[in-house]
């Protein structure tokens, strides 16, 4: 049995290299490498990598984020400020409540763009965990965030 890194790292490079149009051909192509992984788990590996489907002229199939596209997928949608529910702070940590299933691609995008006050992110389905380092304020932390998030301060619980 192959280790979560290792899967994934199949996985993405099975999409980079196939048009696969399902999670069902996925499963076929990974057991043909003798990966055999439940739907649930796959399903959960596609969200955390943040893979997309995208049409290519014949249909739809898999494709990997390139960088700079969550950032514009973000910019370039009303998800800004729809997709956050609420940001609450205690310590220095801070808790980002989100719509369900885009905890993941907010975390990459916060990760994505290096933010000094963030030490790290931790992403579930509706909730991200950020780790803040130390010598910041929460306001400093909403200021930042804001600039892609419009409408996060509006969100802050305390």
């Amino acid at each position: 049995m192959k280790g979560k890194i290792e899967r994934q790292r199949i996985i993405k490079e099975v999409i980079k290299d196939n048009k696969i149009p399902n999670q069902e051909e996925l499963s076929m192509f990974l057991s043909q490498r003798g990966l055999f992984v439940a739907q649930a788990t796959l399903s959960r590996d596609i969200r955390e990598l943040n893979i997309t489907k995208i049409h290519d002229g014949n249909g739809y199939c898999y494709s990997l984020p390139q960088p700079g596209m969550l950032r514009s997928i973000l910019r370039d949608s009303s998800m800004s400020s729809e997709s956050i529910d609420s940001i609450e702070f205690s310590g220095s940590m801070a808790v980002i409540k989100t719509r369900p299933g885009h905890a993941g691609m907010i975390a990459s995008i916060i990760d994505e763009n290096h933010f000094s006050e963030v030490m790290g992110t931790l992403a579930g389905d509706d909730t991200i965990l950020l780790v803040l380092r130390e010598g910041f304020s929460h306001d400093s932390v909403v200021s930042s965030l804001s600039g892609l998030f419009k409408g996060i301060g509006n969100k802050r619980v305390n």
